[in-house]
């Protein structure tokens, strides 16, 4: 039964906001997931699911495409509105700000931990503003990516001391962590794409693309990920999936996944929704620009621009890639 007495604040040591937390369960990157994950954000690198095309490019293994760790990061967040009091069924995100910082790119038999950092959580009448950081960790426990999220999440009539959520998130089997992490180095392995640095500049317009999503792609895509079935005739693209269409356009475009070091995208629940009939497709194009370059880093800042019907499914998206 939830309390309907006056708010309370809890003690500083019951606070879940400022600390960090580790699942104790380890998550395998297995060719087959590489393989099932990039057809489901259709993304048809070769590298992602030819061991040849990969080590062509200088790669040990099967290369993840530059969305994957949005397995372990959405289901971190569907855990982390479960905890709080919004469970599946009446918890709904109105707005979300995602960002995926690649440190090195993410290989078939790679074996990640990961580690939730709380950086605020607040609650305000009916609704959860969350800030959260997880760490994806190597078998070394070194920090090979990070997801960040700011979400607002509608959760109902509730009262939710922080104290209890942090005792919740334990009997999850997260534990509580203290101390620094080890970043890991920066990648030995230098990037290869097929464009050259030298011929972009600010304003360059990449090649669009377009594709046709339909709704056994929302089945694929919830099948490779984990995402809950959403049953009944037509659907709507979860924002990771259009995420991973994002990433994609990038990654084909440059020739290498692995010059991809940052995805960045703010989308609202309703106004970027992205909705699949039961029967037919939806037409989704993509065009973007170079809008920022770094020419000491050799690094370029693309504006990403996804739409369906002529509506824009991010509020704002950018991809941040290297040169060699």
């Amino acid at each position: 039964m939830r309390s309907t007495a006056t708010r309370q604040v809890p003690a500083p040591e019951h606070r879940i906001d400022g600390h960090r937390y580790r699942a104790t369960a380890r998550v395998e990157v297995t060719a087959r997931a590489v393989r099932e994950f990039a057809r489901a954000v259709r993304d048809f690198h070769p590298a992602h699911s030819s061991a040849a095309a990969a080590a062509e490019l200088g790669y040990p293994a099967l290369i993840a495409p530059p969305t994957f760790s949005s397995i372990v990061l959405g289901r971190v967040q569907r855990e982390i509105l479960d905890i709080v009091g919004s469970g599946p069924e009446s918890a709904r995100i109105l707005h979300a700000d995602q960002v995926i910082e690649i440190g090195r790119p993410l290989f078939a038999g790679d074996l990640l931990g990961c580690d939730i950092y709380f950086e605020s959580f607040r609650q305000f009448a009916d609704y959860d503003v969350m800030a959260i950081r997880s760490a994806l960790t190597a078998a070394d426990g070194t920090v090979v990516q990070t997801g960040s999220a700011a979400l607002l999440a509608r959760t109902g009539e509730r009262e939710s001391v922080l104290g209890e959520v942090a005792r919740r998130i334990i009997r999850r089997g997260y534990a509580p962590v203290d101390g620094p992490t080890r970043e890991a180095p920066p990648p030995a392995r230098a990037p290869r794409p097929t464009v050259c640095f030298d011929d972009l500049a600010i304003g360059t317009e990449i090649p669009p693309g377009s594709l046709l999503l339909a709704h056994e792609d929302l089945a694929r895509f919830a099948a490779a990920t984990g995402e809950p079935a959403r049953p009944g005739a037509g659907g709507t693209a979860p924002g990771m999936l259009q995420l991973g269409l994002a990433s994609g356009y990038v990654s084909n475009w440059l020739g290498d996944p692995g010059a991809v070091t940052r995805i960045h995208a703010q989308f609202g629940s309703f106004t970027h929704a992205l909705r699949i009939p039961a029967s037919g497709a939806v037409a989704v194009t993509s065009r973007a620009r170079v809008d920022q370059l770094d020419p000491r880093e050799r690094r370029a800042t693309l504006a990403l621009d996804l739409r369906s019907g002529g509506r824009p499914l991010f509020g704002y998206a950018a991809a941040e890639v290297r040169f060699p």
